[in-house]
């Protein structure tokens, strides 16, 4: 299953995701920005605080600049 997965997601092993952010309106509404969005990294970048710390300042960015509900 696993194989069967990364072919998927790497476009057949040409394309590798490094990073993944999807972010969850119902749950920013019910709860706020704490936890509504899901960052999933690349394996190698999984314990790098400077990627960590720099891809959530990005995703405060969107929040704080853009209308999330506008966004769909």
């Amino acid at each position: 299953m696993f194989e069967k997965l990364s072919k998927k997601f790497t476009n057949n092993y040409q394309e590798i995701p490094l990073f993944y952010v999807t972010f969850n309106l119902q749950k920013y509404l019910k709860q706020g920005e704490k936890g509504s969005c899901d960052l999933k990294l690349h394996p190698s970048f999984r314990d790098d605080q400077f990627i960590i710390e720099n891809l959530n300042k990005m995703v405060d960015h969107i929040r704080d600049n853009y209308d999330m509900e506008e966004i769909k």
